[in-house]
């Protein structure tokens, strides 16, 4: 039992994490953000010092309320789950939640994300967390983006991650097929495109299409989209961050098609 921490450090790699379909989420803020969804908590796993910390009353709470177990290691043992230089002392084991896409009821979704190539955990978790403010439904990876359950890639959704799904698709053609049969109009953003996304009026439902951070999209998909969107530009950037462009877009496209939510 003292050593069942070892089974999960397969977890600690995204060939672990695919096989397993679990991963861990690590610090007092995203790990509360887990507790507090429906995600399934397998157990968790505390060092003494955070025993005597002001967060285990309420941590104690959670566990007591979703009957989740937990399981105090030393420190040395913490450091090979975690993945933080300086970790707070809880870390969790959560399984991933959501099916494939084939599964999942399109008809019921007003705003999609689809990411090609986005390789980097800190644009991704970016993403994610813009996402969810800006009310996006579902996000959609291409099988080459960055995991989403990458350590860095967690963190950087501050908890937004357990808020809306994420799911990886094999093959983004075939992907935006199925949008367009579900009724999505298909906005592609690149610097090659001849409208700006100013000037534009957007129904929805809309599946945004962003490419990653080196070549954007590729030539390929730009073609299957219905229509290619640029960012009006007033300085001499040569581009935006995926992640800030990814943010402008979205707040016009929920601007237009969504409801706002007080607070």
């Amino acid at each position: 039992m003292k050593e069942s921490w070892r089974k999960y450090l397969p977890l600690t790699k995204k060939k672990g994490r695919s096989e397993a379909r679990k991963f861990i989420v690590e610090g007092v803020r995203i790990c509360r953000e887990a507790l507090i969804s429906d995600w399934d908590v397998e157990v968790a796993y505390l060092t003494e010092e955070f025993k005597t910390s002001d967060h285990w009353k309420e941590f104690q709470e959670y566990f007591q309320q979703r009957e989740i177990p937990y399981r105090v290691i030393s420190k040395q043992n913490f450091r090979k789950l975690a993945d933080t230089t300086t970790p707070q002392g809880i870390l969790l084991i959560v399984a991933e939640k959501y099916p494939d896409l084939e599964r999942i009821n399109l008809s019921n979704k007003k705003f999609v994300l689809v990411l090609q190539s986005v390789r980097d955990p800190g644009n991704l978790g970016t993403l994610i967390r813009t996402a969810d403010w800006f009310g996006v439904d579902l996000i959609l990876l291409s099988d080459d983006c960055v995991d989403p359950f990458n350590p860095k890639a967690i963190r950087g959704t501050m908890g937004s991650i357990f808020h809306l799904p994420v799911l990886e698709v094999e093959n983004l053609m075939d992907t935006l097929h199925i949008l367009k049969k579900n009724h999505f109009f298909t906005l592609g953003a690149s610097l090659r495109a001849r409208k700006t996304l100013q000037t534009i009026r957007l129904k929805k439902p809309i599946a945004l299409v962003l490419g990653g951070e080196a070549e954007g999209l590729t030539p390929e998909i730009e073609k299957k989209l219905d229509l290619l969107v640029r960012i009006w530009k007033f300085g001499e950037a040569e581009s935006l961050n995926v992640a800030v462009a990814g943010g402008i877009l979205m707040n016009h496209i929920a601007n237009q098609i969504l409801n706002r939510k007080k607070g």
